[in-house]
């Protein structure tokens, strides 16, 4: 019965899927991925590389060239930032979502309390109970037609008994993003507790705010290197490669041959 009922929503839904794909005035709001394909320069690009046979194993942390690309294009997106960003705090991975689950993996034992904001993206709290941590949610709240953080509230639930404190801003799915102050507060107060920050920036550059460096605020333009504080990021958002399975982590230094380990 419950396979049944589970067929009959899924052909409601790929009914509605279907219908909407023919309404040019019907927004697509449940991808996240755009209409775009990737750009021709990086499709070329991947067939010069297939053609010269490059199909063999790489190195766990990504090839050398492209942490050093990946560096140099954190070094210009967040040109203030406290701590310029080396290769060696980059960490190449497949996929975004790869990337937050080898932070995970990393940070969280069984037992671990983690503390999130929600809504969120599913696979942000499951990759904590896959780990067995236990999880503390801090829910943002609606008010006047914008998702607002309670900040108090969430720096009452990170406490020194909190292992990792997980945060999605920009946030999918409300588009809620972290203001600097209530980054400052929550860097600074992760600090006294010894609390890990895993920061998913994956949509930092779809921010339509005027600020100097065309992104929105970010954990990096305020935090030192050997903050425990990990980012995650991904192509697939900014440079329109969902397909490719391809991200990144930004790390601590001490931290990076462990992520390379796992």
């Amino acid at each position: 019965m419950r396979q049944t009922i589970q067929s009959l929503e899924g052909s409601k839904i790929r009914q509605v899927v279907n219908a909407s794909l023919g309404q040019p005035d019907v927004l697509r709001f449940w991808f996240g991925e755009s209409y775009e394909v990737t750009s021709l320069a990086v499709r070329e690009a991947a067939v010069r590389s297939l053609m010269a046979g490059e199909t063999f194993y790489n190195f766990n942390l990504g090839l050398p060239e492209l942490r050093e690309s990946l560096a140099a294009y954190m070094r210009r997106v967040h040109a203030s930032a406290a701590a310029p960003v080396d290769a060696d705090r980059i960490a190449v991975t497949s996929s975004g979502v790869s990337a937050l689950m080898l932070a995970t993996q990393a940070l969280v034992d069984p037992g671990s309390e983690v503390v999130v904001v929600t809504p969120i993206w599913p696979n942000l709290v499951q990759q904590s109970v896959i780990m067995g941590a236990s999880l503390k949610a801090v829910p943002l709240k609606p008010v006047d037609g914008e998702w607002v953080l309670d900040l108090q509230a969430l720096l009452a639930a990170v406490t020194p008994a909190t292992r990792m404190l997980v945060l999605n801003a920009p946030n999918n799915p409300t588009g809620w993003t972290l203001r600097r102050d209530e980054q400052q507060a929550i860097l600074d107060h992760c600090r006294k507790t010894g609390t890990w920050i895993l920061a998913d920036e994956v949509y930092e550059r779809l921010y339509f705010e005027p600020t100097p460096n065309a992104c929105a605020p970010s954990f990096l333009d305020i935090a030192e290197a050997e903050d425990r504080l990990v980012v995650a990021h991904s192509f697939s958002k900014t440079f329109l490669m969902t397909g490719w399975r391809l991200g990144w982590l930004v790390l601590p230094p001490t931290l990076t041959p462990h992520v390379s380990k796992l």
